[in-house]
Order: structure tokens, then sequence, then C-alpha cells
């Protein structure tokens, strides 16, 4: 039986200012996908990363970013969907002076446990950052200048 989502039942994680509110948990879906929607603080960025196993779609519900797919950059303002294949480098950033809101399903699920223990760290811990990324399916793209 189908029934709505109470929210009651969703989980809210704040990492690092980006609040991700997770709508559908991978628990809920037998661990075929998972629903997260993120709020996007004004001109912020989440830097370059991959997943081994998780693909990513991605709609944007408010605002304005600028994402970065397998190198190739690409607007994205409200209304714009994007897909991201698993062991695809990207990342993105918020072009707005205000926050900017995105929907993103994951499949499978499991990536979204990244957020709930990165939101339990008291400081940034970049060691401990990429631990937890590791266990969950994101391994960040080092640049050295």
């Amino acid at each position: 039986m189908t029934k709505p989502i109470e929210k009651e039942q969703t989980e809210v994680w704040d990492v690092f200012g980006e609040k991700i509110t997770c709508k559908v948990p991978g628990k809920d879906t037998f661990g075929r996908f998972a629903v997260v929607k993120e709020i996007s603080p004004a001109k912020s960025a989440v830097p370059p990363h991959f997943h081994n196993e998780t693909d990513e779609i991605i709609y944007i519900l408010e605002g304005k970013y600028e994402f970065e797919i397998d190198g190739i950059i690409t607007i994205a303002p409200r209304g714009e969907m994007l897909v991201i294949p698993r062991k695809t480098p990207h990342g993105f950033r918020n072009l707005l002076d205000t926050e900017s809101k995105m929907l993103a399903i994951i499949t499978p699920s499991g990536f979204e446990m990244f957020f709930a223990e990165v939101h339990k760290l008291k400081q940034v811990d970049i060691a401990k950052i990429v631990e937890i990324g590791k266990r969950n399916d994101l391994e960040l793209v080092m640049c050295f200048l």
C-alpha cells in the first residue's frame, strides 16, 4: 500500500551548511533508491567527487547551480535535470546570493548515509570525511596546483 510521506518521517542533516532532508530513505525501498532534498546556502560549493556504485538524478527546484560533470561545465537553473552516472567526477556550486534547492534520486541507496554520518561531526576533519566517504560510496577528487 502506498501512503504519503509524513514530515515527521524525514531526517534533516546539516552538512557544513548544506541542509539535506532525506525524503525517502533506502531502508524504505529495499535499497533500490533514496531521495534527498538539498538546500544550498548562497555561493556555497560541493567539491569534486565521484561514486563507484551510485547513480544520481538531480532536479533543480529553485535557484541556479553550476555543475562540473566529467570536466564539462553546465549551468542548471530551476527546472533543469541532470543525470550523473557512477564513476563520473562531479561537483557543483550555487551561483546565487540566495539559497538554491535541488532534489536528488540516489540509486542504489546507501550514499545518503554519508550525509547522516558527516552531520554528526563536530568540526571539519578531512581525514574523517574521507573515511566516512569510503564507507558510503563517495571518493573526493583531489586537485593539486
